[in-house]
């Protein structure tokens, strides 16, 4: 009877046929609540979003990722507080202007930008002879305890080179597509733990001194469907320890990444109930992180995951923690607006610096032209480095695994203003999807007075993980340059010679191609396929561009050919690959 009543519905929309998906959806939803009653449709959302979910085949989408994953509970929570009807589910999931559901992370909204901006003093390329610090950066560690040496590579699920949790390495005639590597594995699969203490062991016996160090997030594998508050404790103290072991007496400024929320990309914040709350987490880290963080800046790190410190005279360093700015993080469906005061903070903190003359350098996770940022977030947080530019200095991303840089401008839509900062998104320590493990090392103007604390040049690192798994008892880090200067032709860390290098690759293939091949730390003799066509190399240079998500800042690049922007070849990492639909949380009276 309900079949008939779907069919004879449709019909009336228009034919079979025609109907899109989201008539279909709505139509679902209509019968069953006929059949159920509205209370019972209420209480059986979930189930309804799953069976959307399958059987509209809906596999690239956050929401259904999420809802059939083991953290049904927090995502009952956000649909409780922002679906209205029943017919807002289908927007919701389907995101595409279906019902009458209004996107809530699609908004923009504004802060407070103080005025009485001081007048612009351009970055200019630092002078020689002064004295200079030294920097180590390292982002996106994801350590898999797991890893195994030998299992299967190329596995059906987010997570390969480790112990599955179905029997899914096993193929008909018992052999291995492709085995891990001794030593990691381009694809998916992370960090083993030996790799990060042989890359710690390499730079504290070979790089000379380092005064401090800094870490942009992301600690922990990519197993998002086993992260449970106990296991990621574990990781941040561990990894932690692991890292002042072998630098006992360097500072040493963590960020909080993506994958330290639980589930993934979730950091929840206070407007939520206390059971949801990241206190655990942040507590954790201000343990681990004792003799870095300034006994002032306690408090602050335990409630959000800030934090600044006055690490030389004149030179402040701030920790933010812009998981706030999440796409995938769902609590901001509630309320994405400045959550837990974070830019707020940062405001202030940087309006302190500016009345004193200090410069600032930030460390952070996930830059705002990212897929998974938000754009309110990422604008406002543009919109405060644009008044505080000259206090800015330094901006150290991570997130994107590989080597590249983002321009800012003084007008964020329009590419011909003023260049007035360069954002450092530095190479991941994890092989993770398509990288050779980096790091980098950074030359910046030391303490005297006057100093503009600004990057003067810096060094990359790499581990050539096709030589060395051939040869995997006599391993080598290798220099992937000494000199970014000298690399790319640049006079000097300048927002104006970063500029005129996006310019440079428009034309010339020999340094495009350096960029390129530096970006993932690995060349065609390694698996890397070329970027040997405008729509490509387009693609990378307008990446360069975007610090927020605008293509008004690439419209030169559209009049020379289309704009293909790099693919991340990321599988979804989600619970759905791992939960079996028969461990699946149900109420049976809402089967469907």
């Amino acid at each position: 009877m309900l079949l008939g009543l779907l069919v004879l519905s449709l019909a009336f929309q228009g034919t079979v046929i025609a109907a899109t998906d989201c008539e279909e959806c709505k139509t679902i939803v209509d019968l069953l609540q006929f059949e159920w009653g509205e209370k019972k449709t209420e209480e059986c959302v979930m189930e309804i979003a799953v069976f959307i979910c399958e059987n509209f085949h809906i596999e690239d989408n956050d929401v259904c990722n999420f809802i059939i994953s083991d953290f049904s509970d927090e995502f009952m929570y956000v649909v409780s507080k922002v679906v209205l009807t029943p017919h807002q589910l289908c927007g919701f999931i389907m995101k595409n202007n279906c019902g009458d559901f209004v996107d809530p992370l699609a908004e923009i909204w504004n802060m407070t930008i103080p005025g009485n901006q001081p007048a612009y003093v351009p970055k200019n390329v630092v002078p020689t002879g002064n004295p200079t610090l030294r920097a180590l950066h390292l982002t996106d560690l994801h350590v898999d305890m797991f890893y195994t040496p030998g299992l299967e590579a190329q596995c059906e699920t987010p997570q390969c080179c480790r112990p599955q949790d179905m029997n899914v390495e096993i193929v008909e005639n018992g052999a291995v597509k492709q085995a891990a590597g001794p030593w990691g594995t381009v694809g998916s699969c992370d960090t083993p733990y030996w790799l990060l203490t042989n890359m710690l062991e390499h730079i504290a016996s070979s790089a000379g001194p380092i005064d401090y160090v800094m870490v942009s997030g992301d600690l922990v594998s990519h197993t998002v469907w086993a992260y449970t508050p106990e296991t990621h404790s574990f990781m941040v103290k561990n990894l932690s320890d692991t890292i002042r072991s072998y630098f006992p007496t360097t500072p040493v400024y963590f960020a909080v990444g993506n994958h330290e929320g639980v589930p993934v990309d979730n950091i929840a914040p206070h407007f939520t109930p206390k059971k949801y709350h990241m206190d655990w987490l942040y507590k954790t880290m201000s343990n681990a992180w004792q003799g870095w963080i300034p006994a002032d800046q306690e408090k602050t790190l335990e409630y959000n995951g800030c934090y600044m410190e006055k690490i030389y005279d004149g030179l402040r360093l701030i920790s933010l923690n812009n998981v706030y700015g999440d796409r995938i993080n769902f609590w901001l469906y509630i309320n994405q607006t400045d959550p837990d005061g974070t830019l707020q903070w940062l405001i202030n903190q940087l309006q302190d610096a500016e009345n004193v003359g200090d410069k600032v350098h930030i460390v952070a996770h996930i830059p705002g032209s990212d897929g998974e940022a938000l754009e309110g977030y990422a604008l406002n947080y543009y919109k405060i480095i644009n008044r505080f530019t000259n206090t800015v200095v330094g901006q150290f991303f991570g997130h994107t695994h590989s080597e590249k840089f983002y321009m800012m401008y003084e007008n964020p839509d329009d590419y011909k203003s003023t260049p007035n900062n360069v954002v450092y998104s530095a190479p991941s320590v994890t092989p993770y999807s398509d990288f050779f493990p980096a790091y980098r090392i950074y030359t910046i103007d030391g303490v005297y007075k006057g100093s503009t604390y600004q990057v003067i040049d810096y060094e990359e690192w790499f581990f050539n993980l096709t030589s060395n798994n051939a040869n995997p008892k006599n391993v080598v880090w290798e220099q992937l340059y000494k000199s970014a200067n000298a690399e790319y032709g640049l006079k000097g860390q300048t927002p104006d010679e970063y500029n005129q290098m996006i310019e440079r690759m428009k034309t010339d293939t020999t340094l495009f191609n350096k960029y390129y091949e530096n970006h993932y730390r690995r060349s065609q003799y390694d698996g890397l396929h070329p970027c040997d066509t405008q729509d490509c190399r387009n693609g990378y240079l307008c990446d360069a561009r975007q610090f927020h998500q605008t293509n008004k800042l690439c419209t030169d690049l559209e009049g020379q050919g289309k704009i293909q922007k790099p693919d991340a070849k990321k599988k979804k990492y989600s619970a759905r690959f791992v939960t079996e639909k028969s461990k699946r949380r149900g109420k049976e009276e809402c089967k469907i």
